[in-house]
C-alpha cells in the first residue's frame, strides 16, 4: 500500500513543477515582450521625433506646404522646444494656377499635438506678421510639385520600409492667430486698388480647402476713397473668391459701414457687394465750396456689382437733419417771397435713388420737402460737370403771394397741399441754370403791365377829384412798380 501512495505523490510533485516552470516561462516571456514593446515604442517614438526635427522632415513639410500653394516655397529652418515648433520667416511665390501672387509669415510659431488619424496634429500656430499678395505678377507657367518634396527623401533620418506607411502625410490645424496681417490686390498696371493694413486675425480651415477668416482692428484702403477703421469682419476664403459674411468699418470718425458680399480675387472680375450706410456726415463727401451751405447726416444702402474698373453703384439715400444755408438762389427766393426761412432751409424730407458708372452719375425718385413751405421732386444725370435735371417744383399756397403772377401763371397746378410747376436744370455742377427764375419774371411782368392800365386809371380818377395830390399819387405808384419788379430783375 506504500508504494502506490508514494508513486502517486511523487507524479503530483512533478506535475506541480512542471506548471510552476510554465507560469515561470510566460511570465518571463511576458515581461521581455513588455520591455520589448516599451522599448519599441521608446525607440518609435525617438525616431519620429528625430524625423520630426531633422531636415528631411522640413523639406518634406515645405514641399506639402509647395503643392498646396502651388507656389515656390522657402521655410526657415526649425527649432524645436518641446512640443512647440519656431520658424524665423516663410516665403512663398505663386505660379499662374495659384490663388495668391506671394505670401510672407514672420515669426512663425506652431504647437504639434503628435500624430493622430494620419495626420500631424497642430491645434494652434501664431505669426507676428503676414504679408498677402493677389495680383498678376506670378511665377509663369504652372505649378509641378518634385518627386522628393510629397515624400521628403532628402538628407535625415530614413524609416524602415514598413514603417513609412504609418508616417502622417497630411496635417490638422486647429487655428491660426496673425498678429499684424496685410493684403494687397493690385490691378494689371501693379496699382494697389484694395489693401488691409495691420489687422489682427484668426484663420480656421474649412471643408474643401477654404479658410475662415475674423478680423477686428486695422485699416482698410481703397481706391480713390478715405481710409476705413476696421472694427470687425468674418470671411470664408475659398480658391479665388472671398465670401463676406460680414463686415463693419468706421469712415469720417462717427460713420458707419456695413457689407457682405462676394469678392473675387482675380484683377478684372466682377464683384457684388452690398453696403449699408449710417451717420455719416455730409460735409465729408462735398467739395470745399459746398461744405458751408449743406449740413445733415446720411444713411442708405448702396449695392456694387461688375468690374472694378467699370462698377456700378445703385443705392438709395437719405439726408437726416438737413439744412441749407448760403445759397444765392434761396436767399433771391427769398427777396420774392419775403420769408425768411428759405435763407435757412430746414429740409424735413431728403432722399434719392442712384445709379453710377464711372463719371455717369443718374438721380431718379428725388424727394425734397421743407414742411409748410416747398417740395421738390424729380431726376437729375451728372455726366463729368455736366447736369441736365428735370423737376417737379411745389409750394405752399400764399408762399409766392409777394411774387405778381407767380400762382396764378406758373404755380397753377394743386396737388398734395402744394401748387406745382415744372423746372429744368442745365449747366454745369459749378454753374447751375434754371428755367424757373425767368418764367417768375415774365409772370411778374405780365401780371404788372396788365394791372397797370387799371392802376392809372384809378389815379386819374384821385387826379380829377383832388388836383393838389395828382404828382405825389403818380409817383407812388410809380415807386410801387419799381419795387415789386426790383426784385425779380435783380435790382
Amino acid at each position: 500500500m506504500s508504494q502506490p501512495r508514494k508513486r502517486r505523490q511523487t507524479s503530483r510533485k512533478s506535475a506541480g513543477n512542471t506548471g510552476s516552470r510554465l507560469l515561470k516561462g510566460v511570465l518571463i516571456t511576458g515581461s521581455v515582450l513588455l520591455v520589448l514593446l516599451f522599448v519599441g515604442l521608446f525607440a518609435l517614438k525617438s525616431w519620429i521625433e528625430s524625423y520630426r526635427n531633422s531636415e528631411a522632415f522640413r523639406n518634406w513639410l515645405a514641399g506639402k506646404i509647395a503643392t498646396s500653394l502651388k507656389s515656390d516655397v522657402e521655410l526657415a529652418a526649425l527649432k524645436w522646444e518641446s512640443g512647440s515648433v519656431y520658424a524665423d520667416g516663410f516665403r512663398a511665390r505663386g505660379y499662374e494656377d495659384a490663388a495668391h501672387a506671394s505670401l510672407e509669415i514672420d515669426g512663425l510659431r506652431a504647437n504639434f499635438g503628435g500624430a493622430e488619424n494620419g495626420a500631424w496634429q497642430v491645434p494652434e500656430a501664431t505669426a507676428n506678421r503676414m504679408n498677402l499678395e493677389f495680383s498678376k505678377d506670378r511665377l509663369p507657367g504652372v505649378y509641378k510639385a518634385p518627386a522628393s518634396a510629397a515624400t521628403g527623401t532628402s538628407s535625415g533620418p530614413e524609416a524602415p520600409g514598413w514603417l513609412k506607411k504609418y508616417l502622417p502625410t497630411e496635417f490638422n490645424i486647429g487655428v491660426i492667430r496673425v498678429d499684424a496681417a496685410n493684403l494687397s490686390v493690385l490691378n494689371d498696371s501693379k496699382t494697389e486698388t484694395f489693401a488691409l493694413r495691420t489687422v489682427p486675425t484668426e484663420l480656421k480651415p474649412t471643408a474643401g480647402g477654404g479658410w475662415e477668416i475674423a478680423g477686428r482692428g486695422g485699416k482698410l484702403v481703397i481706391t480713390s476713397q478715405p481710409e476705413f477703421a476696421i472694427e470687425r469682419f468674418l470671411i470664408r476664403w475659398q480658391g479665388q473668391e472671398v465670401f463676406v459674411n460680414s463686415a463693419e468699418v468706421r469712415v469720417f470718425d462717427n460713420a458707419r459701414l456695413s457689407a457682405n458680399g462676394v469678392v473675387s480675387l482675380t484683377p478684372g472680375t466682377p464683384i457684388d457687394f452690398d453696403l449699408l450706410v449710417s451717420n455719416l456726415d455730409v460735409k465729408k463727401v462735398l467739395g470745399p465750396d459746398w461744405q458751408p451751405k449743406i449740413s445733415g447726416t446720411v444713411s442708405g444702402d448702396i449695392k456694387l456689382e461688375g468690374p472694378v474698373s467699370s462698377l456700378k453703384q445703385t443705392g438709395t439715400l437719405h439726408l437726416a437733419e438737413g439744412l441749407l444755408t448760403n445759397l444765392p438762389v434761396l436767399e433771391k427766393i427769398g427777396q420774392y417771397t419775403k420769408s425768411p426761412r428759405f435763407q435757412r432751409l430746414t429740409l424735413n424730407e431728403a432722399r434719392g435713388t442712384f445709379e453710377r458708372i464711372g463719371d455717369r452719375i443718374v438721380i431718379t425718385d428725388i424727394a425734397v420737402q421743407s414742411d409748410g413751405l416747398s417740395r421738390l421732386e424729380g431726376s437729375l444725370t451728372i455726366e463729368g460737370n455736366a447736369i441736365q435735371g428735370e423737376f417737379q417744383v411745389g409750394v405752399t399756397p400764399g408762399t409766392l403771394r409777394w411774387i405778381p403772377g407767380a400762382e396764378r401763371k406758373v404755380f397753377i397746378n394743386s396737388n398734395k397741399g402744394f401748387l406745382w410747376t415744372d423746372m429744368i436744370v442745365t449747366g454745369t455742377l459749378d454753374q447751375p441754370k434754371e428755367n424757373l427764375s425767368a418764367r417768375l419774371v415774365n409772370a411778374a411782368v405780365e401780371t404788372v403791365v396788365e394791372e397797370a392800365p387799371e392802376k392809372a386809371i384809378e389815379a386819374a380818377k384821385e387826379a380829377l377829384q383832388n388836383p393838389a395830390a395828382t404828382p405825389s399819387t403818380v409817383i407812388e405808384e410809380g415807386k410801387k412798380l419799381l419795387n415789386t419788379l426790383s426784385p425779380l430783375l435783380g435790382n
